[in-house]
Formats: structure tokens, C-alpha cells, sequence
């Protein structure tokens, strides 16, 4: 009837809010800020690791994408219920992030991940019998018959919290059997050479320590045979689901510890895998750091690949 407004229809709104997200971000929603904590707890490096993660809150969204062309700002606030989140289904009322993996069906794989780190934590040396366990053996099985030696033309770094007046080359070494420490990638008792790609990766492994803190620069003149978790993408050849990319990026084995504990179940895979490395004949691992969204460490498993003679120089740190 003349004289009427006419009603106007959210029935596609959803359709046109997903729509924006992906030509704006060029990626999925995979969290909110309700669910955020939770996938953190199971994914916790994705967020500063990949390039493309994306955080957003809703007025922002509105005023940059075209949703604020489409709808007013009263109308686009009413209408965010029918915005569910895909990992909680709860409505979008504030903050959501939105990337996208470089493998599908994550929450597939979420799932076994679960199932893993629980057997791996009641029967840690019986690893091989979980078929995503095996499936890993097999993939760094092929991948190291393709992997080649290198030589690593740029300094490393070691750190150590050093209170005494005096200090040596030699306590940059890696400690004996009996002072050995369990480790992410190590055995109780077991020494290795950890080190880092920065002093500012030293630093942030080592805790932020307030002071104290000494870092040995040096250099690896023999080539090397290393697994490098930075760059598993490059195993897409043989790796097809990208499941080494998924496990990295996962809490199987990128979760913080608790310092103040003895047991560290988030130990168990990563020592598996360094267990799978070793019988490969690989030199070591280069892996992402759980503390910095950039840095990388290096173990090295023969603890004669560094002597005092290689260590350039001794810097307190900062």
C-alpha cells in the first residue's frame, strides 16, 4: 500500500557476511573470541606463524568491508546472531579470526591429534602403534632418502645463565649424561646441542631472564643433515595431506610447558620424533620456537659438533 516501507530481508545476510570475509580476508572464519583460548590450547603457534591470520572485530569489520553498503549500523548489529562461529557455534558479537591451513578437514585431524597425545601419554614408547604415529615415521622415512647435506653459512647461538665471576668456552658445551636433563627433543640423559638462529631467540627460550644471561656465537663448518620443521611445506611431494605442517603447528608439538613441573607431557611426541631423526641418520632438527612467533632453534644430536675452539665470542646480553 502507498505510504508503507518497505521490509527489507536478512534471510541472505549470513550468505553476504561470509561472502565479504572471504574477498576482504581471503580466508575462513576459524575462531572467536569466545572459543579463542580452546584453539589456542590446540593449535598454539597458528596465530603468529602464518602470515595470512587475520584478527577482526565486528565495527571494524562493518566500517571496512561492504556490509556497512549493504546494511545500516543498527541493522548489521541486530542481525549478528545469525553469524555462528564454526568451532563453537556461538554468535559473533565481538572479535573472530579467520585464516586459512594449508591442509583440509582440520578438525578431522584435531580429533586424532587428541587421540594421539593420550596414548602417547599413557604408553609413550609404544608410539608406532597409533597409525598417525606410524604415518609420521613413514613420511620423515621418505623424506629423509630426498633430504641433502648443507652447510650452514651463518652463526648460531647458544645461551646460558652463567652466576659465577668467571666463565669459559667450555660452559657452552653441552652438559654430561648425569646433569642431562629431559628436553623437547631429548631423552633424560641423553646431552644435545641446543641452540638458536638469534640472541633474541636465546633469550626468549631461556625465559626472559633479567640478567645473567651469557650467548655463545659460532659456527658449524661440516655439513649437515637436517629435518627443517620451518619449511614443511616444501615436502608437499611426498606429503600430500600436509600432515607434518598440521602436527608442527599443532599442540602435539609446539605447546608451552610448565616450567615449575618435572612432567612434560608435551615432550612425548617431539621426542619421538627426534627418536624417528636419529634412526635416519639425520644430524639434527631445525624447529619453531613456542616462545617468539618468529624464531627458530636447532638441536643437534653429536655433542662433538661443537668444541670450544668453534666459539667466536662470549656476550653478556644486553
Amino acid at each position: 500500500m502507498p505510504g508503507l516501507e518497505e521490509t527489507k530481508n536478512f534471510d541472505f545476510f549470513e550468505d553476504e557476511f561470509l561472502a565479504e570475509v572471504d574477498k576482504w580476508l581471503t580466508a575462513d572464519i576459524k575462531c572467536c573470541s569466545e572459543c579463542l583460548d580452546d584453539f589456542i590450547s590446540k593449535w598454539p603457534i597458528v596465530i603468529d606463524r602464518l602470515s595470512k591470520a587475520f584478527s577482526q572485530d565486528i565495527h571494524s569489520f562493518y566500517e571496512l568491508s561492504r556490509m556497512n553498503l549493504l546494511y545500516t549500523k543498527s541493522e548489521y548489529l541486530e542481525n549478528l546472531y545469525r553469524i555462528s562461529c564454526p568451532r563453537c557455534s556461538c554468535p559473533i558479537d565481538n572479535s573472530f579470526w579467520a585464516f586459512e591451513f594449508e591442509f583440509s578437514v582440520y578438525d578431522e585431524i584435531e580429533f586424532e591429534f587428541e587421540i594421539l597425545k593420550q596414548q602417547i601419554r599413557e604408553t609413550p614408547y609404544m608410539a608406532l602403534k597409533n597409525e598417525l604415529a606410524l604415518k609420521v615415521y613413514e613420511i620423515l622415512e621418505y623424506i629423509s632418502t630426498k633430504t641433502n647435506f648443507i652447510k650452514l653459512d651463518f652463526p648460531l647461538f647458544r645461551g646460558r645463565i652463567i652466576e659465577k665471576e668467571e666463565y669459559s668456552n667450555s660452559d657452552f658445551l653441552a652438559p654430561p649424561p648425569n646433569s642431562t636433563n629431559e628436553g623437547r627433543y631429548n631423552h633424560l640423559g641423553i646431552p644435545v646441542i641446543y641452540c638458536a638462529d638469534t640472541k633474541n631467540t636465546c633469550f626468549t627460550e631461556l625465559r626472559k631472564p633479567e640478567q645473567n644471561l651469557y650467548i655463545a656465537k659460532f659456527e658449524i663448518k661440516k655439513e649437515l643433515k637436517l629435518l627443517d620443521l620451518n619449511s614443511v611445506g616444501d615436502f608437499l611431494e611426498w606429503d600430500k595431506d600436509n600432515l607434518l605442517n598440521a602436527i608442527v603447528l599443532s599442540s602435539i608439538m609446539s605447546s608451552k610447558t610448565n616450567d615449575d613441573s618435572k612432567y612434560k607431557p608435551e615432550y612425548y611426541f617431539t621426542r619421538f620424533i627426534s627418536d624417528c631423526c636419529k634412526s635416519l641418520n639425520y644430524d639434527g632438527i631445525i624447529y619453531p620456537s613456542v616462545q617468539t612467533g618468529e624464531g627458530k632453534n636447532y638441536i643437534l644430536f653429536d655433542t662433538k659438533l661443537l668444541d670450544e675452539k668453534m666459539i667466536e665470542e662470549i656476550s653478556k646480553y644486553r
